[in-house]
C-alpha cells in the first residue's frame, strides 16, 4: 500500500468527465485548452453508447449483453455460474490488466494519453462510475436490478474497483504527486426515496468500501460526486477524502451536517464545490454571481464555526455535473466562468 499524500487544494479546477463532443480528438483540444489545475480524460455519450456512463464500466462484467443497435445493456443469467468463475479467476490472480477501458469504450482516455505526451501536473483525475449507481441502472433478465443480486452486486464492485485501479497505474506517469479517482453516484441523490427506501446507510458504505480500499491501496485519494442534494452526513462519514456536489442547487444543505463535517475536516477531508450549473442557467450566471453564491455557503459555515481559511484551503472547485448533454457553447461557458470564478477567488 502507498502512502496517500496530503492534499490542500486551495480552489483547484476540475471537470466531471462527460463532455458533449462527438469527436474525441476535439474533445481531448478542449480539455488541454481548458488549462484545468487538474486535468481528466473525457467521456463522451455523443460519441458512443459505448461511453454512456454504466455501459463505459461494463466491459468484462459476467453475464452483461451490450447492443450497440439497440442501445441497450443488460445482464442474460443463463450461464451465470460459468462466467462468474471466469470472472473470478481473472480477479483473483491480482492482475489489473484484466479489467481495462478498451478504445471503444473510452476514446477520449487514450487520446487524451497520447496529447499528454510527456506532460505532468500536480494532480490528475480519473473517474468511475460508482458501485450503487452501476448496479441499479442494470437490469437482469427478469427486469430487476442487478443491485438485488449478490453474486452479481459483488461481481460489479469488484469489476468498477479493478478498473479504477487499472486508471490509476495508466496515468501515474502524468501526476508528480496526487491521483484522484471520482466516484460517480447519481443514485445517492435519491437516497432516503421511495425508489430507495430499503438501502440503508450501511448498505451504501459497504458497497463504496471495496472502491475506496483500491484507491487508497494505489496511493491515491477517493472522491464521490452527488450530482444533486443528499443526506450528505452519510456521505461525509463514508470514508471518502472528496466530496463533490452540486453547490450551485444545494450549496447552503452542507451547513446542515455540522459536526459530520467538522470531522470530515478534521481528517483531511475536501469539499468540491460543484458551483458552475450545467443547465441552460449558466448562460445567466457570472463570476460575480456564482462567487456570491458560493460565499454565501461559506457564510453559512463560518455561522457554524468554520475558519474561512480553513474553507478556502480544503475547497475544489468544479462544474455541478457532467456537461454531456450541454450544448458544445454552453460548455464552453460552463469552463470560461470556472477558470473566471477561481481567478476572481484567488
Amino acid at each position: 500500500m502507498t502512502e496517500k499524500p496530503v492534499f490542500l487544494p486551495e480552489l483547484r479546477t476540475t471537470g466531471i468527465g462527460s463532455l458533449p463532443f462527438a469527436d474525441a480528438q476535439e474533445a481531448v483540444e478542449f480539455v488541454f485548452d481548458c488549462d484545468f489545475s487538474i486535468p481528466f480524460w473525457p467521456q463522451l455519450p455523443q460519441h458512443s453508447f459505448r461511453e454512456f456512463m454504466i455501459p463505459q464500466y461494463s466491459e468484462g462484467m459476467p453475464c452483461a449483453r451490450l447492443d450497440d443497435s439497440e442501445k441497450t445493456l443488460f445482464c442474460d443469467t443463463g450461464n451465470k455460474a460459468a462466467e462468474l468463475e471466469v470472472f473470478y479467476e481473472k480477479y483473483l490472480s491480482e492482475y489489473i490488466g484484466h479489467f481495462p477501458i478498451s478504445e471503444e469504450f473510452a476514446a477520449g482516455l487514450y487520446l487524451f494519453e497520447k496529447a499528454a505526451g510527456e506532460r505532468k501536473w500536480d494532480a490528475v483525475k480519473v473517474h468511475t462510475t460508482g458501485p450503487l449507481t452501476f448496479t441499479q441502472g442494470i437490469k437482469d433478465d427478469r427486469g430487476e436490478p442487478v443491485y438485488n443480486d449478490p453474486d452479481l452486486r459483488d461481481a460489479s464492485v469488484k469489476l468498477l474497483a479493478r478498473k479504477t485501479q487499472w486508471q490509476l497505474e495508466r496515468f501515474r506517469k502524468f501526476s508528480e504527486r496526487i491521483m484522484i479517482a471520482f466516484i460517480d453516484e447519481p443514485v445517492l441523490s435519491a437516497y432516503g426515496s421511495s425508489s430507495y427506501v430499503g438501502i440503508s446507510e450501511s448498505d451504501v458504505h459497504n458497497i463504496l468500501r471495496e472502491p475506496f480500499d483500491a484507491i487508497e491501496a494505489a496511493g491515491a485519494l477517493s472522491a464521490v460526486h452527488v450530482c444533486g442534494n443528499s443526506d450528505w452526513g452519510m456521505v461525509l462519514r463514508s470514508g471518502v477524502d472528496i466530496v463533490n456536489f452540486d453547490a450551485f442547487e444545494f450549496g447552503h444543505t452542507i451547513s446542515l451536517y455540522a459536526d459530520d463535517l467538522s470531522e470530515f475536516l478534521g481528517r483531511g477531508g475536501c469539499i468540491a464545490w460543484g458551483i458552475v450549473p450545467t443547465s441552460e442557467a449558466v448562460r445567466s450566471e457570472t463570476r460575480e454571481s456564482l462567487a456570491k453564491r458560493l460565499g454565501d455557503s461559506f457564510t453559512l459555515l463560518r455561522q457554524k464555526g468554520f475558519q474561512e481559511s480553513l474553507l478556502m484551503e480544503r475547497s475544489l472547485l468544479t462544474p455541478s455535473c457532467g456537461a454531456g448533454s450541454l450544448s458544445i457553447d454552453d460548455t464552453k461557458r460552463v469552463f470560461d466562468l470556472l477558470f473566471e470564478l477561481r481567478e476572481k477567488l484567488a
